[in-house]
């Protein structure tokens, strides 16, 4: 049996999203980025290993904090679920975000950008082009674009 919990769901139920789309919220962590002070965090003591940054590797900014919200829920609703406490978002910018549950009483999540050498990211990246033409907003196939060049998805 496989450790790796990196799985989309192969498929969500209504009842999962529903509670989900209620519950899950944003909280940043310090660990995700470079400067995190700008963000409202104190400054991470411990040891980052290869995680990647947001501020550093997706380009996110504070005044970008407002979206996120949304972006999360966006993920939600395209089934981007996973197998363990994860759940992936595609923000505006294209970028894939992995969001892991970081308090479970609170369904509080933070996330942290995926590389696109990660093979999760395509699988990711696939579910939510073929939700985004079925069941998204012009903003949302957008992302779908936006994610296809940053990443270099074939389609």
């Amino acid at each position: 049996m496989s450790r790796d919990k990196r799985r989309l769901r192969p498929e969500v139920d209504a009842a999962t999203s529903n509670a989900l789309l209620k519950s899950a919220r944003y909280v940043g962590s310090p660990k995700h980025k470079l400067n995190p002070e700008p963000f409202g965090l104190e400054p991470f003591a411990g040891k980052r290993g290869d995680a990647t940054l947001c501020d550093r590797d997706a380009g996110f900014t504070p005044a970008q904090i407002a979206s996120i919200h949304g972006v999360l829920q966006r993920g939600i609703r395209a089934g981007l679920i996973g197998t363990g406490r994860i759940i992936w978002a595609i923000g505006d910018n294209g970028w894939i975000y992995e969001c892991r549950l970081t308090n479970r009483q609170q369904s509080e999540y933070h996330g942290y950008p995926v590389r696109s050498s990660e093979p999760i990211a395509q699988l990711v990246y696939r579910r939510f082009l073929a939700w985004a033409e079925r069941h998204g907003t012009q903003q949302d196939r957008q992302a779908a674009t936006q994610c296809q060049a940053l990443y270099g998805f074939k389609t």
